[in-house]
């Protein structure tokens, strides 16, 4: 297994291109979960000490490391593929991924399904980034 390259571990870096999709995704979002509708702002404190706190996530549909490996050229951090979430939906979610990492793509679509997920996003995450494959294939060409 190749050793990271980046100070955080991980195997691949995230560089600007990651941090504009993550705020549009927060963008879109707004102060709701897009999964559950929870909010995701909260004000702690009272008075003239009231400090405002984001409590959010954003969550690759499909992993950022199984798209990687399946699905060659394709635009990892899409926004079709982002979904800004609660931090303990994420974790959720990110447990769920260990299904699809087993090959297991009926389990995975399952296990979304329990916690809510509306399997149509995980469709439009699919589509979008065939699509953005299929558009590096094209200009190579």
């Amino acid at each position: 297994m190749k050793k990271s390259h980046t100070r955080s571990g991980r195997k691949y870096p995230r560089r600007k291109l990651w941090i504009e999709r993550r705020n549009a995704a927060f963008k879109r979002a707004g102060e709701s979960c897009e999964v559950t509708g929870e909010p995701l702002f909260f004000a702690l404190g009272s008075g003239l000490a009231v400090k405002e706190v984001w409590k959010r996530a954003c969550h690759h549909i499909l992993a950022e490391r199984w798209v990687r490996s399946f699905v060659k050229g394709a635009d990892v951090h899409i926004l079709e593929n982002l979904v800004t979430v609660t931090p303990n939906l994420h974790s959720r979610l990110t447990h769920a991924e260990n299904k699809l990492f087993k090959a297991d793509w009926i389990g995975y679509r399952s296990a979304l399904n329990q916690l809510g997920f509306p399997l149509e996003m995980l469709d439009q995450a699919m589509r979008a980034i065939c699509r953005s494959a299929k558009g590096k294939e094209n200009v190579n060409a």
